[in-house]
């Protein structure tokens, strides 16, 4: 369920997942140019990452842009609501820049108590059909009326509706900024610059072609690489695996 235009809310997308009879394993959370909101209704998610020691365990987690990959540790079962949000909607929703949460992963109820307690309550009771549409209806209940606004913002969405491809002299020439104050700007309210989304935004759109099953060299194209060799070393670099490898590693996850 993706929302649009909701009391201002956009950049939302809900997925609930219900996923049993696996062998225990880990998964991989890929880089990506969105925050992810996971809200786990079985014992608790158990995520490691590269710059911690041993995993910690979360009832509803709120992750950061990220440029490397976390792993998520399972016993062949998950449960619960995963929701992607663009930075837009980070600052609508949680009332703080992306930035502030880039390359981390906090328990939500560090950030709103209430809202946390809330949400995971509501989601525990509703139906596994219903999930979706409850969680929502909690977001908008919290959204702030109005999107943010501002030169960042404005960079931001060119570059994501372009996919990635886009050069700082082209965001440059929208904003009037010269590029280092744009480029100051972006990053104090992305966590990243400009060329570092651009390249989350490029990999996240090949990575959702490949899967669809659109041959690599056309992807590698139509995604804004040089070539099928370029775009291989950008997932090897993001994720330690090239792209075939990474589809077969990502397809065996929870066989």
């Amino acid at each position: 369920m993706e929302l649009r235009n909701v009391r201002g809310l956009t950049g939302v997308d809900i997925t609930p997942y219900d996923i049993s009879g696996g062998s225990p394993g880990r998964h991989l959370g890929l880089p990506s140019a969105t925050a992810t909101l996971i809200i786990d209704l079985a014992d608790g998610l158990v995520l490691g990452t590269e710059n911690r020691s041993g995993t910690d365990t979360y009832r509803c987690v709120l992750a950061g842009m990220h440029l490397r990959p976390v792993t998520i540790h399972h016993d062949g079962s998950q449960v619960g609501v995963q929701v992607s949000f663009s930075p837009t909607a980070v600052r609508t929703v949680f009332g703080v820049p992306a930035g502030e949460l880039m390359h981390d992963a906090t328990e939500l109820s560090q950030l709103d108590a209430p809202f946390a307690r809330r949400l995971h309550e509501r989601l525990a009771q509703a139906r596994r059909q219903d999930r979706a549409a409850v969680c929502a209806a909690a977001l908008t209940d919290i959204a702030a009326d109005d999107s943010p606004v501002g030169d960042a913002f404005a960079a931001w969405d060119y570059l994501a509706r372009r996919r990635g491809k886009a050069t700082i002299a082209d965001l440059v020439e929208q904003s009037g900024w010269s590029a280092r104050h744009l480029t100051t700007l972006f990053t104090a309210e992305f966590g990243v610059g400009p060329k570092q989304a651009a390249r989350l935004m490029r990999f996240d759109a090949a990575r959702a072609a490949l899967a669809a099953g659109t041959p690599a060299v056309d992807v590698a194209i139509g995604c804004g690489y040089a070539d099928q060799s370029h775009m291989s070393r950008e997932f090897t670099d993001l994720t330690g695996h090239p792209p075939r490898a990474l589809q077969k590693l990502r397809a065996a996850e929870f066989a």
